[in-house]
């Protein structure tokens, strides 16, 4: 049975509310997927991806980079609630590092066996974590936006990374696509990009109604993007 449960963790700035999916019928360690939330912070559609995860044997933990109670009921708070981030790149790689941290120290996570995912601002999210240098498995970015943090790394990127974008999408470019590779490229990272053809952004989100904006959802793109994740981390966990 899949169960959810809520985390509250904490640093010494404020306080963070995540959810954790697990299938309680699996006895032992299993290798942990983070969810890193859009712009609207951390939601059902996170926890449901959690859930989908916990399906597929993980330990998911959908996090909130936010903080606790901290959550947008319209494009204009997600707006603010995300600028607020990006005005510091290096606090978000923080928060989201701390998430890591948390989870790690669950007596179900594999910490030797670890990922993330994440979606929209999400996606940004997990670029920087990659980014970082961190030591996990692999991240996958859906939709996401690819402009570097402006931190400077030396080392080479550990994780493995999974790009999955529309074509279409006016948050990221074509030429964006192709500057990200250059980017992976010159850490020495091992990446790989799917790009689908008449596709924008948000093609996970089965709200996203706004064709003319750039934002609709495709379930093609969706549910292909989910298997060729799928596919990826049983890769990178074997």
């Amino acid at each position: 049975m899949i169960r959810t449960t809520q985390l509250i963790y904490s640093d010494k700035q404020q306080s963070y509310e995540g959810v954790i999916a697990f299938d309680d019928t699996i006895k032992g360690k299993r290798p942990v997927v983070l969810v890193s939330h859009t712009w609207v912070g951390q939601s059902d559609f996170e926890e449901d991806k959690a859930k989908e995860l916990a399906k597929l044997g993980y330990l998911a933990f959908a996090i909130d980079v936010f903080g606790q109670g901290r959550r947008a009921k319209n494009a204009e708070e997600a707006e603010a609630l995300m600028n607020e981030m990006l005005e510091d790149r290096q606090e978000l790689l923080n928060r989201i590092l701390l998430a890591v941290y948390t989870i790690k120290e669950n007596e179900m996570a594999d910490t030797k066996k670890m990922g993330a995912i994440g979606f929209c601002f999400g996606g940004k999210c997990v670029l920087d974590l990659a980014r970082s240098g961190i030591d996990m498995k692999g991240v996958v970015c859906f939709h996401g936006i690819f402009d570097p943090p402006g931190i400077e790394y030396e080392e080479d990127i550990k994780a493995k990374i999974l790009v999955l974008h529309g074509w279409e999408d006016p948050l990221a470019f074509p030429k964006d696509i192709v500057s990200l590779g250059y980017e992976l490229t010159e850490r020495n990272a091992i990446w790989e990009m799917d790009v689908f053809g008449n596709t924008g952004h948000a093609f996970t989100n089965p709200n996203a109604n706004d064709p003319d904006g750039g934002m609709q959802f495709n379930p093609l793109a969706n549910d292909r993007s989910w298997e060729r994740m799928t596919h990826f981390f049983e890769e990178v966990f074997n």
